[in-house]
């Protein structure tokens, strides 16, 4: 098993790399991986001065032992993204759900759809297998509120930080309606994407 992060890298910098690094950090003390953080910042910094052009997936990876490789290819451009609801498998340990782990099997699914959108075992929406939700209504931004029940986004915290996002619980059933309605759009956040919007299959 392995922790890791997968950042943007644009123009040679990462937006948000305090949170990522917060974020590993966390988990790496959580589940007993070793982690030098002057290390990881001169890591990040050596990729970062080898990509001054362009957009970048960046996927660092750390190991138990404090190792750390990564793999980075070119950004591609989706701006869209499929999607659908599922109940999401309850059956792992919590940190699973709330850390960033290579142990994913809790998101895997079949790619009918571009991303998944989960909700639990009482109808609450989650987040999808690849970043946060955020539902707009009147202009508003709501995302649901953390109840150890997912992953925290890099992108989600910097946007609450920022007073941009509000915390809001929806259930499977109340948001259904409301889009089927046209009372309010989904969207899909994280920190390579940013924002992006969702065809969601009702």
């Amino acid at each position: 098993m392995y922790l890791f992060e997968t950042m943007r890298v644009e123009a040679g910098d990462i937006p948000r790399n305090i949170y990522h690094t917060k974020r590993i950090a966390n988990s790496a003390e959580q589940l007993n991986f070793q982690f030098n953080k002057k290390e990881w910042d001169n890591y990040l910094d050596n990729i970062c001065q080898q990509h001054t052009e362009g957009l970048w997936r960046l996927k660092v990876m750390l190991g138990q032992d404090g190792t750390l490789t990564h793999q980075i290819v070119k950004l591609p451009d989706k701006q869209q993204f499929s999607a659908r609801f599922e109940c999401i498998d309850a059956q792992f340990p919590d940190w699973q759900y709330t850390n960033k782990t290579s142990e994913r099997e809790h998101v895997t699914h079949d790619h009918e759809t571009d991303t998944v959108l989960y909700y639990d075992t009482n109808g609450k929406i989650l987040e999808f297998d690849i970043g946060n939700v955020v539902v707009e209504e009147s202009g508003n931004w709501y995302t649901p509120p953390f109840e150890n029940d997912f992953l925290k986004g890099c992108m989600r915290q910097a946007l609450l930080d920022e007073g941009k996002l509000q915390l809001r619980s929806y259930q499977l059933d109340e948001l259904n309606e409301k889009l089927k309605r046209g009372r309010a759009q989904i969207f899909l956040i994280n920190s390579l994407r940013e924002v992006a919007d969702i065809q969601i299959n009702l």
